[in-house]
């Protein structure tokens, strides 16, 4: 292998290793949304927290990044010219839901069993995404072995609830949910990889869709209220409680990860990273921050085996070069 070589394969190494950091937080970021949510009493004002810190941090940025500014002012010429499609803007959305619904969820089924059946949502939305052609490496193959990773996986998921004694009743309908936000946030890292490869700023495409994702929030929240109002409880001030204000900080890194490696790793090795990093620090999170359902069986720790199996088998032709 010659410097050169050697080169390449260090920085693709470095690559995969902050993918899985980078996935390992964001599943911390479901227990501190979950922190945090005992604090708001409601799921939409603790993701509002983690959109509007989110977009904080990212205004820092592009304040101190010229490349960052100029990168985000180049959109709307994108967009008027048809390189960059309107909807491949709206990667915000699966963001929103997936924080609007993780705080809640995770107090209901932990941790663990959120993170597999977001990964099992994921798995089976990715089939769709690669069909599709929606992230920048453009139409893939749905082959068996890809299909039978997202049945291993989905079985994955009923294993882990049916070892939760009596909550596995509530636990089916939470999953599902889960499952919903996996499939739908399976889109986010294919549309800010698409701003992130024209632009050439993955900066510029997760202010895209921290923007995208608060407004749409914004609504949510104005529309509720208007329907049923409610008292809004702010939460201890940052100084008073760090940790809890974490989440959107972490959830930038994420976004900006997955807008950086898809192109760079590319969307499916990017995928298969973050699943097997998702998979490690939810069994951590649940082990070292515990809800009141944490409940770690041997029915849990094989569905997450079957889940990390389901991955396996989905890229059983995925190399990674060097």
């Amino acid at each position: 292998m010659t410097a050169t070589q050697e080169k390449k394969s260090d920085i693709k190494v470095s690559h995969i290793v902050v993918t899985f950091i980078a996935s390992v937080i964001i599943t911390a970021q479901s227990s501190i949304n979950s922190e945090l949510n005992l604090f708001t009493e409601d799921s939409l004002v603790t993701a509002l927290i983690n959109f509007a810190t989110g977009l904080l941090v990212l205004s820092l940025v592009m304040l101190i990044s010229r490349p960052t500014r100029q990168g985000f002012a180049r959109i709307p010429s994108l967009v008027r010219a048809g390189t960059l499609r309107r909807w491949q803007l709206l990667g915000g959305l699966s963001g929103a839901f997936f924080v609007a619904t993780q705080s809640s969820l995770v107090q209901v089924v932990g941790v663990a069993i959120f993170t597999v059946a977001v990964v099992a949502g994921q798995t089976f939305a990715a089939l769709l995404v690669d069909k599709f052609g929606i992230g920048p490496a453009g139409k893939q193959a749905v082959t068996i072995a890809r299909v039978g990773a997202a049945i291993l996986g989905i079985l994955g998921v009923f294993v882990s609830v049916l070892g939760q004694g009596s909550t596995k009743q509530v636990a089916f309908g939470a999953v599902f949910i889960a499952f919903a936000a996996g499939a739908i946030v399976a889109t986010q890292p294919a549309l800010n990889g698409q701003i992130a490869n024209f632009t050439g700023q993955p900066a510029a495409a997760a202010m895209v869709n921290f923007v995208v994702g608060f407004i749409v929030l914004v609504v949510v929240f104005g529309v509720k209220q208007q329907i049923s109002p409610q008292q809004i409880i702010v939460p201890p001030m940052p100084w008073e409680n760090p940790i809890i204000w974490l989440g959107g900080p972490f959830g930038v890194f994420f976004v900006l990860t997955a807008a950086f490696m898809a192109k760079t790793l590319g969307v499916f090795l990017f995928t298969l990273t973050s699943v097997v990093g998702q998979l490690s620090g939810a069994i951590l999170m649940d082990v070292v921050f515990p809800t009141a359902v944490t409940n770690i069986t041997w029915q849990l720790l094989l569905g997450i085996s079957m889940t990390g199996a389901a991955v396996v088998l989905a890229s059983g032709k995925q190399k990674v070069k060097t």
